[in-house]
């Protein structure tokens, strides 16, 4: 599913099937239940994909497609390394504030959304460490390597990933990120 492919109509259903699944999840959903949800056919939602699976993929893709692009965005917007890092951590923030827990549940818990997660985050880990290197070479960040830094801020990050977790210490996945963007722009505090 490309999205320079797509009809205004195509990215519409798209559109409708991400908000559906970010209230509800997805797992419970039939191909008929999505479409009326959609409020298109069921032909359309297979010129989307060839099964539930790849629809469905192809949603979760774009949710955090449109997640990695709006987090470049808030980036390269904002001056300073640690400014920069709040930014883009801001974009999965907002985004995860939509998604209710049992979308982030069907997303951890079906093998290929959740490898299509997967390879998000490591995409915005090796973003992180773009954003390392730079303020390295512009001497704002002088111990470390930007792949040790990435790493660090990629094995956070992973955790916050842990319902467990998060019940654990009683915060959202939004709040955590939000809580380690201010911790990366001003430590402690």
């Amino acid at each position: 599913m490309r999205p320079n492919l797509l009809s205004a109509r195509q990215a519409g259903v798209l559109d409708a099937l991400q908000e559906v699944f970010l209230a509800e999840g997805f797992r419970h959903l039939t191909i008929g239940d999505m479409a009326g949800l959609a409020h298109t056919s069921r032909r359309t939602l297979y010129q989307l994909g060839q099964s539930k699976e790849e629809v469905v993929v192809g949603v979760v893709d774009r949710f955090f497609n449109g997640m990695g692009k709006d987090a470049l965005r808030r980036a390269q917007d904002a001056a300073g390394v640690h400014d920069q890092i709040e930014a883009y951590l801001s974009a999965s923030v907002e985004r995860n504030r939509r998604a209710s827990r049992q979308f982030i549940h069907d997303v951890e818990n079906y093998v290929p959304t959740r490898h299509v997660y997967d390879r998000h985050q490591e995409i915005a880990i090796r973003e992180l460490e773009s954003i390392v290197r730079k303020a390295m070479q512009r001497g704002e960040v002088t111990e470390g390597t930007p792949a040790l830094w990435a790493e660090m801020l990629g094995a956070v990050i992973r955790r916050l990933r842990d319902p467990e977790v998060l019940d654990r210490v009683g915060a959202s996945r939004g709040d955590a990120l939000e809580l380690f963007g201010h911790f990366c722009r001003r430590g402690l505090g």
